[in-house]
């Protein structure tokens, strides 16, 4: 799967906001747009997580191309390219099924592991795991976003699945002016499509 903004780009504006400086003058200052272009295909906000252990650097809105036309991934990134890892440095393999609680309102979601990056869908154009139009608008008009992650157990008889709870202020910075700007990504309707949790 290719974006359709440059990887160099955005990879130039997560460092500049891990730094605090140009992209984000402080931690959790909310949605900020792609900056210097006319059209930002892309927003990205530093999340908060309840448990440390999980180590999420930064949550992209990120317009993509579909079979149809385009539709828009939300996409979680670890500091450095490669696994999410725990505090201790060790890679942390998490499960694939997730929920997203906006205000109260759940949406059932998937995770697709890519390289560098985790893609959260619960719609899909073809192929390419996308978010529905409902789960859209929540992101938009939602404050409170919660996100919770289960980590995969290597014994299948174990009944404890450690979990972390990725939290937001959508409307912290400039908000759901942010999704507004990117919503001209056609969105499919709310269907997940069945396939093996890959991106890429």
């Amino acid at each position: 799967m290719r974006p359709v903004f440059p990887v160099v780009a955005l990879l130039a504006a997560l460092s500049c906001l891990s730094a605090g400086h140009a992209i984000a003058d402080e931690p959790g200052r909310g949605w900020q747009l792609e900056r210097d272009v006319d059209s930002p295909t892309y927003a990205f906000i530093e999340p908060a997580i309840t448990d440390l252990d999980l180590d999420v650097d930064v949550m992209v809105l990120s317009c993509e191309p579909t079979e149809r036309k385009s539709g828009l991934q939300l996409r979680l990134y670890p500091p450095e390219p490669g696994p999410f890892r725990s505090a201790q440095s060790s890679p942390v393999e998490l499960a694939p099924d997730v929920v997203i609680d906006i205000d109260g309102r759940r949406y059932a979601a998937r995770l697709f592991f890519a390289d560098d990056f985790v893609v959260v869908a619960n719609a899909a154009d073809g192929a390419v795991p996308v978010l529905s139009a409902s789960l859209v608008a929540s992101l938009q008009n939602g404050r409170h976003f919660t996100m919770r992650l289960h980590t995969m157990e290597a014994s299948p008889s174990s009944s404890a699945t450690p979990a972390f709870d990725i939290t937001a202020d959508l409307q912290a910075g400039i908000g759901g002016a942010a999704i507004a700007v990117l919503r001209r990504c056609g969105t499919p309707n709310d269907s997940l499509a069945s396939g093996p949790a890959r991106a890429g």
